[in-house]
């Protein structure tokens, strides 16, 4: 009787595990590509209200709010408003800021960044104010509905009032932001922001806003929004040092 060595036997089911595999492994998808980056995203708003009788008033702001995801630890942001009124033909609100910031994850809470912070307001004898500073974000909270990130940051301040030279000093920025949905179409949105110059600790800025976002149709909300600020040293002591906004919009995201 033939015999067949027994480690013959074992390569058979080996050698017909590879002969099977092998066309199997050659049939199979290839990976798929990682998505694509989010790309840019973000959305643009105004509103304008007029009111006439005794008085006749009006305001109109514009605001936008932009983020450019580059599908790696690079993010960048950019914010801005610009609100004006007048009372019976008579300007009496004009001011606007704006700032960009470009970060870079170093964990899924931590990040670190650069930004520079635009402000300016007539009626507080404000030229400009800006600042460029670099620091780190940390995100507090961070959840599917509600997220919570804070930030400090050092730099450098020039301001110029009306009338003045340029001031220079060294800066230090603190800040916060906080967005919570209440429900599918309802969102809150908070943001406050202080600015210290290291000169003089008591010639500060501070900015707060609160604010509703509501879902009205499509990619449009309605946006209900008060804003405030706040400069505890002005050229002029006759001037007032707060200053506080209710802002209606419609807002369009993109």
């Amino acid at each position: 009787m033939f015999a067949v060595p027994a480690r013959r036997l074992l390569f058979v089911p080996f050698a017909l595990t590879l002969a099977l595999a092998a066309p199997a492994a050659a049939q199979a998808p290839a990976a798929a590509p990682p998505p694509p980056p989010p790309g840019w995203t973000g959305s643009i708003g105004g509103g304008l209200a007029i009111a006439s009788g005794n008085s006749e008033t009006s305001t109109t702001n514009v605001g936008y709010d932009v983020l450019r995801d580059y599908g790696t630890n690079v993010i960048f942001k950019s914010t801005g408003l610009l609100l004006k009124g007048s009372n019976d033909g008579a300007s009496n609100v004009d001011r606007s800021q704006a700032d960009a910031r470009l970060g870079y994850a170093l964990s899924p809470r931590l990040s670190a960044f650069g930004q520079t912070t635009f402000a300016r307001d007539r009626f507080k004898a404000i030229d400009y104010i800006l600042a460029p500073t670099g620091g780190l974000s940390y995100k507090v909270v961070a959840t599917e509905r509600t997220e919570w990130m804070t930030d400090g940051s050092v730099g450098v301040v020039f301001e110029k009032n009306q009338g003045l030279d340029v001031n220079t000093s060294g800066a230090i920025i603190a800040g916060e932001k906080l967005t919570h949905k209440f429900a599918e179409k309802t969102k809150f949105v908070h943001a406050a922001t202080a600015l210290w110059k290291m000169d003089d600790f008591d010639d500060a800025f501070y900015t707060f806003s609160a604010g509703l976002l509501t879902s009205i149709a499509g990619n449009f909300d309605l946006k209900t929004e008060f804003l405030s600020t706040y400069k505890n040293k002005l050229t002029n002591p006759a001037l007032k040092k707060a200053d506080q906004s209710i802002v209606l919009s419609v807002v369009y995201k993109y």
